[in-house]
């Protein structure tokens, strides 16, 4: 019932009129394939982005077909997650789906079309269950598999490829530490689990070496540089609205502390990627990037909360009464955070999305009872971008602009102006 309810706030009033879907409008909606996003002139590199739209539209041209993809990626995001952490009772692996979906972060993810998160959280989630099925079988098809996961997910966002280097890295050097002995095993290294998580690593340079030689000639960070926040206006930002994230490096650091005294016993899988969340988190940081920019933080939020959850139910039991206080109110913090987040973003993006069509449709109204006679529209107190935007899905709708897609336009076609 939850999924059907999250589905149907997806769908409703969904149409092409939202910020930055004149990739839809201007490509593939026209029936051109979008090419891979390799821009070196703004420092951007996810050749994969956008590239399962050219499949669609040759299917779909309906703004539910578009998005019945996002949601095909929810439901086996959803199952997958209730299959993990087979250790927990189902209530509570249930609960943990429910709090990822809030999660605004990952709501904004499967519910928006442009961006690539999606496709990273559902090869995270499966990237986990593969590793897994290989660690209890050695069957070579779960490797080859968790393989393909992670060289998807890292040519779908730059980040991932951190992501995924952390999580095998780390895996690598808890798997040689001797935590009895407080020794090195190296031998470990030609353990069957050791040559996947040396393949993963080797996956994360290749990718490296491949961003660099496509980077260095035109090195332009300008993408990260529009986007760059002052260190403490970052934490602050995490403070307001991705509690979350902060309580999960924290929980890392803790337990990176009992591992290193030896008073806990590390779990590969599990402690494995969560240094990779970190890594990732570290990076946003690195770039200045907030948790305020929506999508951005959604791999981190989903490993933070299954990493902290996990442990924080199989403890429960043996928390005493403070502890569980201390739990409760955290928990409190963050659900009542993601739930009023969550709701103000699909507040917004419905409002645009159904203001922007009804303007739409009154414009193409006039236009037709005009007979093309309707010259000049203007628009004096929105952006030049969201303007341009907006014309783009008014050529969408039938409605001629000068100049679009770089055309002069023809003798009926509507000028758009702003002040500037």
């Amino acid at each position: 019932f939850f999924l059907a309810g999250y589905i149907a706030m997806i769908l409703v009033w969904a149409n092409f009129a939202y910020h930055e879907n004149s990739i839809f409008t201007l490509y593939t909606l026209r029936g051109h394939d979008i090419g891979p996003p390799i821009m070196p002139a703004v420092g951007r590199f996810f050749p994969l982005g956008f590239q399962e739209f050219n499949l669609i539209r040759r299917f779909t041209d309906t703004i539910t077909g578009y998005h019945a993809v996002r949601i095909a990626q929810l439901l086996i995001f959803s199952w997958v997650l209730l299959i993990l952490n087979e250790d927990l009772s189902i209530k509570a692996r249930a609960a943990l789906v429910i709090l990822a979906l809030i999660t605004p972060s990952i709501l904004t993810s499967f519910s928006w079309l442009i961006y690539h998160e999606a496709n990273v959280l559902l090869c995270i989630v499966c990237l986990v269950l593969f590793v897994e099925r290989f660690e209890q079988t050695h069957s070579l098809a779960w490797a080859v598999a968790a393989a393909v996961c992670a060289q998807i997910m890292i040519y779908y966002k730059e980040t991932a490829s951190l992501l995924l280097l952390g999580f095998a890295v780390s895996r690598l050097v808890l798997r040689c530490r001797n935590t009895d002995e407080r020794s090195w095993d190296y031998s470990r290294l030609w353990d069957k689990e050791s040559r996947l998580d040396l393949c993963l690593a080797l996956l994360s340079v290749l990718f490296w070496l491949y961003y660099l030689g496509v980077m260095l000639p035109h090195p332009n960070m300008q993408y990260a540089e529009d986007l760059r926040r002052p260190l403490a206006e970052l934490f602050l930002a995490y403070i307001k609205v991705d509690l979350l994230a902060l309580l999960f490096v924290g929980a890392v650091l803790f337990r990176t502390y009992l591992i290193v005294r030896c008073r806990v016993a590390p779990s590969l899988l599990w402690d494995g990627l969560a240094f990779g969340g970190v890594a990732c988190f570290v990076a946003y940081l690195g770039l200045g990037i907030s948790a305020a920019a929506k999508h951005y933080a959604a791999p981190v939020d989903l490993i933070a909360l299954l990493y902290i959850g996990r442990f924080a139910i199989l403890s429960a039991g043996k928390m005493h009464s403070w502890g569980k206080l201390v739990a409760l109110v955290l928990l409190v913090a963050v659900v009542f955070q993601d739930v009023s987040l969550s709701a103000f973003r699909v507040f917004e993006q419905k409002n645009v999305i159904h203001a922007k069509g009804q303007i739409a449709q009154i414009v193409q109204a006039r236009y037709q009872n005009a007979a093309g006679n309707m010259r000049r529209l203007f628009f004096p107190f929105a952006s030049p971008y969201m303007i341009m935007e907006f014309a783009s899905y008014l050529e969408y709708l039938g409605v001629p602009v000068e100049g679009g897609m770089g055309e002069a336009g023809g003798p009926n076609s509507v000028i758009v102006v702003t002040r500037a």
